[in-house]
């Protein structure tokens, strides 16, 4: 069948009706996106386990390998061989955002998205969402909770790391009272999962390679004379360098916004391909989903993403921060920052 690509075919449904859906389905691909984190991880898992309670086999499909990072929720599991009738999807808010799956996962027709992204294009036939949550597992919560769903440690596992990643552990203003009433529901449930432990893991360990890679990126910020605006760019020659992988830089977006009276950080890391991939961070009053758009990307409002295919480094970067400065000019005069 052809992907839905018109929002117009695309039906938003309630907890319930998104519950029944899933009990309706059999022989699950469930699909995250690339350069996964731990908010689709701990969503694709917590999905598995859900679909496994209901009788119903499934398995999380990434175009890329999932980090040791997150072998909390993955260790143990063992998906079954099986031939897809159907597929869905988790904290993804645009079908591009599949990375190179196979065609048969990635061109498929996505039955059902479940997410939390304000930029989510109703790819899917039906879209259950809430843009005002902090993590597509803050949604998947509150959907076991309307449908009276029993949460298990396994699910409580998940749900936590996928709320704690999106929220930089529960530091970010997407963090609302929903978010900890749901924290604070799963530690009733189980106060003895290892929170401090995981937390440590998480935000603070850093490897010997990683630590010299901060000092460096921040060492070459480039901050505009407001100071309102800072890039730090990340040549690939310096992770191989440094002995750094792939995931352990994915917190380097967040470098920026420790300098005082930033407004917008932004961290552009030089893929093996010549390309870049760009992560965007806005402070209180900044909106950074805007410039994520104009490079044909998207996200939150505070922490969005996108991609630039070519050019050389010194012109990416100026162009990233010129976009920024014009973005910020411009939410000013409106009365947004």
């Amino acid at each position: 069948m052809a992907p839905a690509t018109d929002t117009e075919i695309c039906r938003e449904i309630s907890s319930r009706e998104a519950y029944e859906m899933l009990c309706s389905l059999r022989d699950v691909n469930i699909l995250i996106h690339r350069s996964p984190d731990g908010d689709c991880i701990g969503g694709g898992y917590a999905l598995y386990h859900l679909l496994k309670a209901a009788g119903i086999r499934s398995r999380v499909c990434c175009a890329d390998p999932i980090p040791p990072l997150y072998h909390d929720i993955t260790e143990g599991v063992e998906f079954e061989d099986f031939t897809p009738q159907c597929r869905i999807s988790v904290d993804v808010a645009d079908r591009n955002l599949f990375g190179d799956l196979p065609a048969a996962d990635k061109d498929a027709e996505i039955v059902l998205c479940i997410d939390h992204h304000i930029s989510n294009t109703h790819y899917a036939k039906a879209l259950h969402w809430n843009p005002h949550s902090s993590a597509a597992c803050e949604v998947l919560f509150y959907l076991m909770k309307d449908c009276g769903l029993p949460l298990t440690r396994e699910l409580a596992l998940c749900l936590y790391i996928g709320m704690a990643t999106d929220t930089g552990c529960f530091q970010f203003s997407n963090a609302g009272a929903e978010t900890f009433d749901a924290v604070a529901e799963i530690k009733r449930a189980y106060p003895d999962l290892p929170y401090a432990r995981i937390n440590r893991d998480m935000f603070v360990l850093k490897s010997r390679g990683r630590i010299t890679l901060d000092a460096r990126l921040m060492a070459n910020a480039q901050i505009t004379p407001d100071g309102k605006i800072a890039l730090i760019y990340l040549p690939h020659a310096w992770m191989d360098e440094l002995e750094v992988s792939r995931e352990e830089v994915d917190g380097v977006a967040n470098l920026p916004m420790q300098i005082k009276g930033v407004e917008v950080g932004i961290s552009c890391k030089q893929q093996p391909d010549g390309s870049y991939r760009i992560s965007l961070r806005g402070g209180e009053h900044a909106d950074v989903s805007e410039i994520a758009q104009r490079f044909g990307g998207g996200g939150h409002v505070k922490a969005s993403g996108c991609s630039v295919t070519e050019g050389a480094p010194e012109a990416v970067c100026k162009l990233l921060i010129e976009t920024a400065a014009e973005a910020l000019r411009g939410q000013a005069a409106r009365g947004q920052a």
